[in-house]
């Protein structure tokens, strides 16, 4: 028999709805940004139910080490919505895991380029990579101990990621991680689109709309940080951006090439899909990256905007657990960022702009 939405989503939507009610209160925010000092703040965290990454602390007084622990926890949250669903709810979800595993990829790859490549002990860091299996079966410990990226290759073979890295290699310091970070965000986001079809209408048009947004996000990331801080020209650019967005299509990227010099600006093309943010001036190309930076967190502004529409409203849809997943994701970066900034002492006004 067909299930309906309501026996599709009933369990997990009143057990994902409790988590998502404790995540990132005002006063747990304001009592870990406004701790003493790194034990107080973990003292907080304690009171969270972060019993794992508060006794590893406890245990070894070392940050890494704790926020391992969190790391830890980010993956059971996607295992335990894998568990509670079931058909093609159940396999999409496990698609979304390939997010963090990309992740923990990049970890190993940084490791491994950091010491084979610039030559820098760090092997201690090892430790604090996540082993188990996520969305891949990986072998882990291979990976990390490769020493030839054909080791690293031949990691993958037998992977979704196989043809990122069969068709990649590093050859120099100067070639760095840069192609193949980039074409594993490629490979998740093509996945997630191409799996999103496989879904019932209803919730393959919330999962679009809010991954376009992401698409838009990472892109408008990369524009920033390749364009303007590395100089890549917009020929380059249009190679490595994501389809599939809303705003920043390649085709309009691709001829802006030539207009460039002329006020250009990838801002203006932006701002054509997101009209309630017409107002702001953001086609200076001359003062492209703080701009830029801003329509970044506008546009996040935009997706937390959709994330509490969804809460709002028709409750039985994939919507709740794409809210827990990026609730879950922030909480993440939050708690991160606001320990990392007790660790260096700074003050509380300091690591409010941290989390911005």
């Amino acid at each position: 028999m067909k299930k309906t939405a309501v026996s599709e989503y009933g369990y997990i939507n009143a057990k994902l709805r409790a988590r998502i009610s404790k995540i990132l209160t005002d006063e747990f925010k304001n009592n870990l940004i406004n701790s003493e000092n790194i034990e107080s703040a973990v003292q907080v965290l304690s009171s969270q139910g972060w019993d794992s990454a508060v006794e590893k602390w406890n245990s070894t007084g070392d940050i890494q080490n704790l926020e391992f622990e969190l790391f830890k926890n980010h993956i059971e949250n996607y295992r335990m919505v894998i568990k509670n669903t079931d058909g093609s709810l159940h396999n999409f979800i496990n698609i979304l895991s390939m997010k963090p595993e990309i992740e923990n990829i990049k970890t190993v790859l940084r490791l491994w380029f950091g010491s084979r490549i610039k030559n820098r002990p760090i092997g201690y860091r090892s430790s604090y990579v996540f082993r188990e299996r996520i969305y891949e079966n990986i072998d882990w410990n291979l990976l990390i101990n490769s020493i030839m990226y054909d080791d690293i290759n031949a990691v993958f073979k037998n992977t979704v990621y196989g043809s990122v890295f069969s068709s990649q290699k590093v050859v120099d310091s100067n070639d760095g991680l840069f192609t193949i970070e980039t074409n594993l965000d490629r490979l998740y986001y093509s996945s997630i689109l191409k799996a999103s079809n496989e879904l019932k209408k209803s919730d393959s048009i919330i999962m679009n709309d809010i991954i376009s947004t992401e698409i838009d996000l990472q892109n408008i990331s990369w524009l920033i940080r390749y364009r303007h801080f590395y100089k890549m020209d917009f020929t380059e650019l249009a190679k490595i951006l994501i389809p599939g967005g809303n705003g920043l299509q390649l085709e309009s990227l691709q001829n802006g090439t030539k207009d460039e010099d002329s006020g250009f600006s990838p801002m203006e093309i932006l701002k054509k899909s997101y009209p309630e943010l017409s107002t702001l001036n953001i086609s200076n190309k001359h003062n492209f990256s703080s701009q830029a930076q801003l329509f970044e967190e506008l546009l996040d502004e935009t997706r937390k905007r959709k994330f509490t529409g969804i809460l709002t409203g028709y409750p039985f849809t994939i919507g709740i657990i794409l809210v827990y997943f990026f609730m879950s994701e922030r909480e993440l970066h939050f708690i991160s960022s606001v320990l990392n900034g007790k660790n260096y002492r700074f003050p509380p006004e300091q690591i409010k702009e941290l989390i911005r």
